[in-house]
């Protein structure tokens, strides 16, 4: 049974842009191989308009073909993501003499536990925690529709992983990061994990009922 009610950003009010958003090409996620004729099934999971928009045009590329979806391509799409709400505050906050929290390769979040009263560092609407993640989640709920061999929670399951690496990528591009900023990055990533955590518990609830 389809994951059903799935809140998007849209619906929930979230995505409202309040930031400038510099438009930048999207990376192509479409299959290395294609096969004529076949039919784009359709999404079983409703998604915001905004990731719908992006996706359509992979959509008809891939024909329904996930076993041959470019997931190195996705997990650089998230990162380049992650990266554009982060790289928002470092250069000001690195320019004020904030505090850094060092790079660890030992964990996808900065250790914030030596640093006093670090508050999450303020950046424009559109780029917060919050509408990141979700921006982050549509995204990958956008290619529902090409996975048609996989159950909701194994699809769940698999771009949760996949988008958990691009993070790992992002952090070990941007090393080191002001205290504030490494916050907002470590908050970025559990707001995102704990919707895909909400994302699976309907997947597996849909398939018992």
């Amino acid at each position: 049974m389809a994951v059903k009610n799935y809140d998007s950003a849209s619906s929930t009010g979230k995505t409202g842009k309040t930031g400038k958003h510099e438009a930048h090409q999207a990376p192509n996620y479409a299959p290395k191989n294609k096969e004529e004729g076949a039919q784009t099934p359709e999404d079983t999971l409703d998604i915001s308009e905004e990731a719908a928009k992006k996706s359509d045009s992979v959509k008809e590329k891939n024909k329904g073909h996930w076993k041959n979806f470019d997931m190195d391509a996705f997990q650089t799409g998230i990162r380049n993501t992650l990266m554009q709400s982060i790289n928002q505050s470092k250069d000001a906050l690195k320019a004020a003499g904030v505090e850094f929290a060092k790079y660890n390769s030992d964990s996808v979040l900065y250790d914030l536990s030596g640093m006093k009263d670090v508050e999450e560092s303020k950046v424009p609407d559109y780029w917060n925690a919050e509408n990141t993640s979700q921006r982050i989640v549509d995204f990958a709920m956008s290619f529902r529709g090409l996975a048609t061999e996989l159950s909701d929670e194994e699809y769940i399951e698999q771009v949760r992983a996949a988008v958990e690496k691009g993070y790992k990528l992002a952090k070990k591009d941007l090393g080191d990061l002001p205290g504030p900023t490494a916050k907002l990055f470590n908050n970025t990533y559990n707001l995102t994990m704990s919707k895909f955590d909400e994302l699976l518990e309907k997947a597996r609830k849909g398939a018992a009922e």
